[in-house]
Parts: C-alpha cells; sequence; structure tokens
C-alpha cells in the first residue's frame, strides 16, 4: 500500500510540474505575442502558379491528409500563396530543375494565423490521436509542443517560406526522399543517417538547388526553405488561403511574363492515349481518389509535339466516378466536348461563344416534356420551370464565376443526368455533385485557353495508363 501511494504522490507531483511548466510557457508564449506584429494585407503576395506554372500543388492541409486528419483552417482553396521576392526566386529553382528533369511539387507554402492557432488547439488535445500513425508513431502526442514541433506562430505566416519536394519527369512520381512529409522525428532531418545513398543524394539535390538561388534550409525538415531575405521578417500575416485574397492580374505580371507558357512535353499516358490521334487539344480529367482528380489541359503543337498548357488539382464528385442517373453525385466516365461557355464574371477572352448569366438564367433539371432538361434556359420563356429541380446559376456564386458545360447527356435524356460542368471550386466542400472543380484562377486559364473542338477525357488514372 505504501508503494502504491508513493506511486499516486510521484504521479501527482509530475502532473504538477507539467502544469507549472506549461503555464510558465503559456505566460512566456502570451508576453511574446504582444510583440509579434500581425497584419491581413496581401498586396505583396502572389499565386505561386501565375509565377511557377509549372510547380505541381497537393496543398496538403486543405486536405484531411495532415498530422491533424482535418481540412486546417484558413485554407478555403488548395492553391499556394506566396511573397512576390520568394515566388521569383522559386521560378528560378523551377527553371534550373526542369532543365534536370524534375518539377517541384508543393505542399504549403504562405500559411495564416488561424491554421497555426488551429495547430496549437489540435495539440493541446492529446485525445485526438487519429494521425499518429502517419505522423509521429513514435512520439507521445504531449510532447509535441513543448519540444517545438506545434508553435505558436510560423515562419510560414511570413509568405516566404515553402515546403516542397521534388516530382521526376521521366518516372513520372515524387522522387524518394525516404521520408514523408510532415512526419515528426529524427527520419526528417535531411542529415539523418539512416536513410539509403540514394535518397540521401536526393535530399541534397533538392537542399543544394534551393540554397543557390536564396533559400535557407531548415536543419530538422528535409522539405522546409525560407527565402534569405525574406522581405517581412517581422510580420504574421492573418488572410485566408483562396485566390480572392490576392489580385493575380494586378500582382504577377510584374514578375511573369505569361501565365499561359507552356510547361513541357505532355507525359507519355498523355500522348498515347486514344483520343490524341484525332484531337489538337485535350483535358483530361485523371481521378486519383474517391473526390480527387489531376486535371490537365493538353495541345498538339505545329511541330506534331503534346505539350502540357496547364495542370491543377481538382475535385470530382463526392461519389467518385460513373455517373447513370440524375443525382447519383457521381463524375461521368468517357469523351466529351465542351459545348457551352458561361458565368457570372464577364467573358475573361473564351473562343467558345460565352454568356455572362444575369438573374434570368437557370440550368434545367425539369423531366416535364418540352421544357429543356439539360440546358440553360431564360426563365422568363420558361415560367412553369420546375425551379426545385433546376439550378439558378447566379446563386451559385463561387462556383459558377466560369463554366464550360461538358457534353454528357448532350440528347437532354430526362434523368439521366444534368448540370455536369467544369468550374470553379467551392468555399469549402472537398468534392462536387458530379461536376470536375478546379481553383479559380486556374478555371479562368482554362477559359482563356480552351479551343472549341477540345476532347474531354474522364476516367481513372489506372484506366489512363498514369501515374501520379
Amino acid at each position: 500500500m505504501q508503494t502504491h501511494i508513493k506511486r499516486i504522490t510521484s504521479v501527482i507531483a509530475i502532473a504538477a510540474l507539467t502544469f507549472t511548466m506549461f503555464l510558465s510557457n503559456s505566460i512566456d508564449t502570451m508576453a511574446k505575442s504582444e510583440t509579434v506584429k500581425l497584419s491581413g494585407e496581401s498586396s505583396d503576395f502572389v499565386l505561386l502558379s501565375d509565377v511557377v506554372p509549372d510547380a505541381i500543388q497537393e496543398i496538403r492541409y486543405y486536405s484531411t491528409y495532415n498530422f491533424v486528419g482535418d481540412r486546417i483552417a484558413g485554407y478555403e482553396e488548395p492553391v499556394a500563396l506566396i511573397t512576390k521576392e520568394a515566388a521569383v526566386a522559386l521560378k528560378e529553382v523551377s527553371d534550373e530543375l526542369v532543365g534536370k528533369g524534375y518539377r517541384l511539387k508543393i505542399y504549403d507554402a504562405y500559411r495564416p494565423q488561424m491554421a497555426v492557432t488551429n495547430f496549437m488547439n489540435w495539440a493541446l488535445d492529446t485525445s485526438d490521436i487519429r494521425m499518429k500513425q502517419y505522423f509521429y508513431p513514435e512520439l507521445d502526442k504531449s510532447v509535441l509542443f513543448p519540444q517545438g514541433y506545434i508553435a505558436e506562430h510560423s515562419g510560414h505566416s511570413r509568405g516566404s517560406t515553402v515546403d516542397l519536394t521534388l516530382f521526376d519527369m521521366t518516372t513520372e512520381k515524387e522522387v524518394d526522399m525516404g521520408g514523408t512529409f510532415d512526419y515528426f522525428g529524427e527520419l526528417s532531418h535531411p542529415d539523418y543517417k539512416g536513410i539509403t545513398e540514394q535518397q540521401y543524394a536526393n535530399r541534397m539535390l533538392l537542399r543544394d538547388v534551393m540554397m543557390r538561388h536564396g533559400f535557407n534550409p531548415l536543419e530538422e525538415e528535409w522539405w522546409h526553405f525560407t527565402l534569405k531575405n525574406e522581405p517581412y521578417k517581422d510580420t504574421y500575416f492573418t488572410f485566408p488561403v483562396t485566390t480572392k485574397s490576392v489580385v493575380s492580374s494586378a500582382n504577377t505580371h510584374k514578375v511573369s511574363a505569361s501565365t499561359t507558357t507552356m510547361l513541357g512535353d505532355s507525359p507519355k499516358w498523355i500522348t498515347n492515349l486514344p483520343q490524341s490521334k484525332n484531337t489538337s487539344q485535350m483535358l483530361v480529367v485523371a481521378a486519383y481518389d474517391t473526390t480527387v482528380a489531376w486535371i490537365s489541359l493538353n495541345e498538339k503543337g505545329t511541330d506534331g509535339k503534346w505539350r502540357t498548357i496547364i495542370t491543377t488539382p481538382g475535385f470530382i464528385g463526392k461519389n467518385g466516378l460513373g455517373k447513370t442517373k440524375e443525382g447519383d453525385a457521381k463524375t461521368p466516365v468517357g469523351t466529351f466536348s465542351f459545348n457551352a461557355a458561361f458565368g457570372i464574371a464577364p467573358d475573361p477572352g473564351c473562343s467558345i461563344p460565352y454568356i455572362q448569366v444575369g438573374d434570368d438564367q437557370y440550368w434545367s433539371g425539369d423531366v416535364n416534356p418540352g421544357m429543356q432538361y439539360n440546358k440553360m434556359v431564360n426563365i422568363k420563356d420558361y415560367p412553369n420551370l420546375d425551379k426545385e429541380n433546376s439550378e439558378h446559376i447566379i446563386e451559385y456564386t463561387r462556383q459558377y464565376q466560369y463554366c464550360l458545360n461538358i457534353s454528357y447527356n448532350a440528347e437532354g435524356t430526362p434523368g439521366l443526368g444534368s448540370a455536369i460542368f467544369l468550374h470553379c471550386m467551392g468555399p469549402s466542400k472537398p468534392y462536387t455533385g458530379g461536376c470536375v472543380a478546379v481553383p479559380e484562377n486556374q478555371m479562368k486559364l482554362i477559359m482563356q485557353n480552351v479551343k472549341p473542338d477540345c476532347t474531354v477525357i474522364i476516367d481513372t488514372m489506372g484506366n489512363l495508363g498514369a501515374e501520379f
């Protein structure tokens, strides 16, 4: 009994000491918080895709595959924002690496302060260990905050820090770095000795090129780099990660000569598609998860070579692929075309005849005879339209800024499915009702580059012979 009492007393003492240390740390952190400069000004930030169009973006904190297990606060779109200075330096990095056969793959760039607060709240909830096996299997969650894995402020919030890796254009796979992004532990240290020589060489290749173009590495994370001459060393920004936070037309043309620069030769699996023999442009939607796809716009040049114009991650139907009927929340599989272009925003310069919609335009889902099922209609011409099952286009203020109608069920068979568009991403859901959604800045670029005879191909990456 005496031994048991001593153990209890010891546990209580340790708990009291831990609480005292945490309280002390909290007081210190609160004191530091008073001197931190916060700002919601985003005028010196750009969309990374506008400056480095050949970089692949897989923004982990927009998804649920991260150490928290949820989408992180402040990530309203899966896009990378960054300071102009860091973007220009990354463009130089990208140009050198493309010459060596690699593309950059971006996991994170600017991170709003609200996201950092999200991390802190999660770290203090030691009962939530859903993602422990993937990101911190060797650590007890209670040590993440005191050991500095999670902190009150992040250099990412200053806007010139980026998390990234390499993508091999020959193998069409991520380069093996011997450890996953955001793994908490020594395995993530760039000079960790427990990896193979090739994995170490891969880490050093990324590190050397980044340092050559003005970035400093972090000794605890092989993927983390900060611009040496970062413009905002003492300012932490608060605006959300979304295309709305930056005005690309005003900010990026000063540092990027063109937003439609060819990204390079299309991968072999694209050029091997049967449809490539009968068209000069292909928009390919390659699904690699139930609701996530990789979308690319590819064009055949006068020299007969296929080149990728635009690549971007995007979303498909909530229930994946294989649409067969209205309301099944699936995206159709097959080969299609674009037979209409429209949107709430003014015509961005689309070569397909464009309609800027107003309050009178609906997309008919009315299965009754003569009600133009699966077509745009004017409510003044069809006053008895079944509005409940039709879409009032202007009500989708974020999604329908720019739209291209995919020619699924072009004949308008009632009940087979309607309103299958390529459109802008919505503000929150990581899936669609059956459409294909991409970030608004990428959708605008597609609108500006798509041709009337563009072929649309939708299927799984496996069926298309692709690797990602």
